[in-house]
């Protein structure tokens, strides 16, 4: 996916390309982040950011890695699910989340979120 975006990207005139820089530049710092990340975690970083807020560097790696094995529908239900959760208590969100097999996620979201 990213060398044939970087293929289509290439193959703009440079005026184009310049444009899209310069929209890109204009994004807040967090949304720029968030769009670093992939097509995928970058449409949902906003949603996700208070649970990516305040990760350790040595677990970024494996809460990123996570985030790319959930579905668009998982991602969108971990998000209403941050929401919920207080900044305090976050941190044993990630750990519950990261240490629940990805059979398992559906399970785990839809109980979470109805507690």
């Amino acid at each position: 996916r990213v060398r044939t975006a970087a293929r289509w990207f290439e193959a703009l005139p440079p005026d184009r390309q310049q444009a899209l820089r310069d929209e890109f530049q204009a994004l807040d710092a967090s949304v720029r982040r968030g769009w670093l990340l992939g097509p995928d975690l970058g449409a949902d970083y906003t949603a996700l950011q208070p649970l990516l807020a305040q990760v350790p560097v040595a677990e970024h790696d494996e809460i990123l890695r996570v985030l790319r094995g959930m579905t668009a529908r998982q991602r969108k239900d971990l998000a209403v699910l941050v929401q919920r959760t207080p900044p305090q208590e976050r941190a044993q969100l990630r750990r519950e989340l990261v240490s629940t097999a990805a059979a398992r996620r559906d399970d785990w979201l839809w109980d979470r979120l109805h507690r």
